[in-house]
C-alpha cells in the first residue's frame, strides 16, 4: 500500500491541500475554519492512514538521502559491545556511501507501532535497516505498509522472513562448531555453558549438538564481567566436573577468567574458557582468550550498502518489497584461536558433521 498524500487527504475531505495542512498543524481555530471541514479532514486522514511528510520533499525537488536503523529494544545494559558495534558500523557506512542515519530503538514496552508513524512525521527517510526481532516485526511491517523500503538484518540465522525488499544475516553456527569440536575435554568431563538473561540459543545448538548430555547451563544475572565473575565462581564450586566453560559472550568470558584465577585454576591447564564475540577486550588485560567472532560490524555494513544498493537500482523493482525479504547476504562466525582453551589441531568429534 503506497504511502497517502497530502493531495490524497484533501481530494477525499473535498478540500484543498493547503486546508489538510493548516487542519492538521492545528491551526483550524486561527483560521476560522467549520468544525464539520475539520472533522472531515481528520476521518480521511484517518481512514488514509496519512502521515505527514517530514521534509516537504516534493519542495526540494530531490530523494531523501537519509537512512533509518531500527534497532531492537536495548538490553538491560545497553553499554556493551553488541550495541556498539551495529551502531557505529551503520554510522561509518552510511557516512562512507554518502548518507545520513537516523538511529531508533524499539521502545521497551508495548506493542504499539505509533512510534514509526511519529518517525515518518519527523524525518523524511529514503528507507530503512530494520533489526529483526518477534516484537520489531510489527514496525517492519508497518514501514512496509507506508511504502518505505526495508532491508532486514538479523544477528543471527533468524527462520522468519518478513515483507522487504532484502535480508541479512549471521550466522553463529561455524565458529563455534570449529572451536568445540577441537575442544580437548575428558571423557567424564562436562562443558559448563555461561550465559546472559535473554540469550539467543543457535549458538547453543551446536554446543547440544558435540556434547549431547554433557553440559551444565548457568545463566548470569546480566552481560557484564561482573555477574560473569559471580556466576562462574558459583558454578565452579558446585561442580567439580566441569572440564571447560564455554560463554557465551567475552564480556562472560571477562568474569569467568577472574573467577577461575580467584579460584586457583589455570587456564587452559586446568580448565578451558571460551568466549563468544570477538570484541576487543585491551581495558580489561585480557589478551589471550580464545573466542567466536561474531561479525556483526560487517553485518552492519553490509546491510547499509544493500539499503543504500537497492535505492540507487534502476526502475522501481529493486525497491518493491517481497512477502518473504529474499535472503541476500549470510556472514559466518569464526573461530579466534589464543592461548585459553585447549584444542586439537583438527577436529575430535562432530568431524563427520562438521557442516550443517
Amino acid at each position: 500500500m503506497a504511502r497517502a498524500s497530502r493531495s490524497d487527504v484533501a481530494r477525499l475531505a473535498g478540500v484543498a491541500p493547503s486546508t489538510v495542512s493548516n487542519i492538521l498543524n492545528g491551526r483550524a481555530e486561527e483560521l476560522r475554519l467549520a468544525p464539520a471541514t475539520v472533522e472531515r479532514v481528520r476521518a480521511a486522514a484517518l481512514q488514509l492512514q496519512y502521515v505527514p511528510q517530514a521534509s516537504a520533499q516534493a519542495l526540494r525537488g530531490g530523494r531523501s538521502h537519509t537512512l533509518g536503523l531500527l534497532l531492537a529494544a536495548l538490553p538491560p545494559s545497553p553499554y556493551v559491545p553488541v550495541v556498539y558495534d551495529v551502531l557505529t558500523a551503520a554510522i561509518v557506512r552510511a557516512q562512507a556511501r554518502e548518507r545520513l542515519l537516523f538511529p531508533v530503538v524499539q521502545p521497551e514496552h508495548g506493542e504499539d507501532t505509533g512510534y514509526i508513524d511519529r518517525m515518518l512525521a519527523d524525518v523524511d527517510l529514503a528507507g530503512v535497516v530494520c533489526e529483526y526481532s518477534p516484537r520489531n516485526a510489527l514496525a517492519g511491517q508497518r514501514l512496509v505498509d507506508m511504502d518505505v523500503p526495508v532491508v532486514w538484518m538479523s544477528l543471527d540465522s533468524s527462520s522468519e522472513q518478513r515483507p522487504g525488499i532484502a535480508h541479512v544475516h549471521a550466522d553463529e553456527r561455524p565458529g563455534v562448531r570449529d572451536v568445540l569440536s577441537r575442544l580437548d575435554i575428558a571423557d567424564d568431563q562436562r562443558l559448563g555453558v555461561l550465559v546472559g538473561p535473554v540469550y539467543r540459543t543457535e549458538r547453543l545448538d551446536v554446543v547440544q549438538e558435540l556434547f549431547p548430555g554433557r553440559i551444565a547451563v548457568f545463566e548470569a544475572e546480566s552481560w557484564l564481567p561482573p555477574a560473569g565473575l559471580a556466576a562462574t565462581r558459583e558454578a565452579l564450586t558446585r561442580h567439580r566436573d566441569l572440564g571447560a566453560l564455554f560463554c557465551a559472550d567475552d564480556l562472560l568470558a571477562v568474569g569467568a577468567l577472574q573467577a577461575c584465577a580467584e579460584l586457583g585454576l589455570a587456564v587452559p591447564d586446568d580448565i578451558s574458557v571460551i568466549g563468544f564475540g570477538g570484541y576487543q577486550l585491551g581495558d580489561y588485560g585480557i589478551g589471550e582468550l580464545t573466542t567466536v567472532y561474531w561479525p556483526l560490524r560487517d553485518l552492519a555494513a553490509a546491510a547499509v550498502d544493500t539499503l543504500v544498493d537497492r535505492l540507487g537500482s534502476a526502475g522501481p523493482r529493486s525497491r518493491t518489497p517481497a512477502t518473504a525479504a529474499p535472503v541476500t547476504v549470510t556472514l559466518p562466525s569464526t573461530a579466534v584461536v589464543r592461548g585459553s582453551a585447549r584444542l586439537a589441531s583438527r577436529p575430535l568429534r562432530g568431524e563427520a558433521r562438521s557442516a550443517r
